[in-house]
């Protein structure tokens, strides 16, 4: 590698400690680098020495790399050399840092304070290319257009016909959903009336009998409805059950009687009411009157 001397390129040994500061170019390019490179020499037995200390940071350079302080000797003397890496992103002509190495002599009475060379160095661009010639990053490529019309049809078709195939499996299982069993070897009256006498065989001093016995006082009502029509009614309230007896023109009377019977067990199911054997009594006689009246009448058919 070769370096300019800043100092006179021939090391003199002397009774003197001596610095020279190398550089190996001058001129360099952006982010390029420049080894700066230190060598003092002082006697081996006359002088201690007080090493320069590197800043953090430089003026217009930033430190890249430090070597280690080599050591050596050499006609009694002692040589110390240190190569520290720069670069610069900076254009322009920069000096590099003037750094101080101290040296004490053994007898503690005499100091010499000595600096390196501050070297000018040159930071510019690579040359411009004066030809104007524009260069390909990459070669050009043939670009290939797909028309993807065909795709979004047959897309399109594919999806009709799923959306088909699910209604189609929807309604057919809709209309294979089993109807309520509305077929019995009992009339929709006959099956009321035994339903009705098996009430009563409750034992109504019980809470819990008590419940049953009004909700399956509302759930034969109800189901003798639904088999008169052919359409369940077991999940409707009280309130949708009164509605359609109105809608078949029931006697007002007979409506009046039948919603007292119905909301009398809606409290007993869900208020806990617990009503007097009279009220029981009431409440399954007007259940019987409607659905008789229904029967004599036929109010409510298919």
């Amino acid at each position: 590698m070769l370096f300019a001397f800043c100092l006179s390129p021939v090391f003199v040994f002397s009774q003197k400690p001596l610095v020279q500061t190398f550089v190996d170019k001058t001129d360099i390019l952006i982010g390029e680098q420049v080894q700066y490179k230190v060598k003092a020499s002082f006697p081996s037995a006359g002088f201690k020495v007080n090493w320069f200390t590197l800043p953090d940071s430089v003026a217009h350079f930033e430190i890249v790399e430090r070597s280690k302080i080599d050591t050596s000797s050499e006609n009694n003397n002692t040589i110390f050399e240190q190569t520290i890496t720069l670069t610069s992103f900076d254009s322009g002509r920069w000096n590099t840092p003037a750094l101080a190495i101290n040296f004490n002599s053994g007898k503690g009475d005499t100091t010499i304070n000595l600096f390196t060379d501050s070297v000018a160095v040159n930071v510019g661009y690579a040359p411009a290319d004066s030809t104007n010639q524009l260069r390909d990053i990459k070669p050009i490529l043939e670009v290939t257009i797909t028309n993807y019309l065909w795709y979004y049809i047959g897309g399109g078709i594919l999806l009709l016909l799923v959306a088909a195939f699910l209604l189609w499996k929807y309604f057919k299982n809709k209309k294979k959903s089993p109807s309520p069993g509305f077929s019995s070897r009992l009339s929709p009256y006959d099956e009321a009336m035994q339903s009705l006498e098996q009430l009563k065989t409750l034992d109504l001093q019980k809470p819990d009998a008590l419940k049953q016995f009004h909700s399956k006082l509302a759930e034969i009502f109800k189901w003798y409805i639904s088999r008169k029509q052919r359409i369940s009614i077991m999940n409707r309230t009280t309130s949708d059950v009164l509605v359609l007896l109105t809608e078949n023109n029931l006697s007002k009377d007979t409506i009046t009687s039948t919603a007292t019977a119905l909301r009398c067990g809606d409290a007993v199911k869900f208020a806990k009411f617990l009503p007097a054997p009279a009220e029981n009594e009431e409440c399954f006689n007007k259940i019987k009157d409607a659905i008789n009246t229904i029967h004599t009448n036929k109010p409510i058919n298919q």
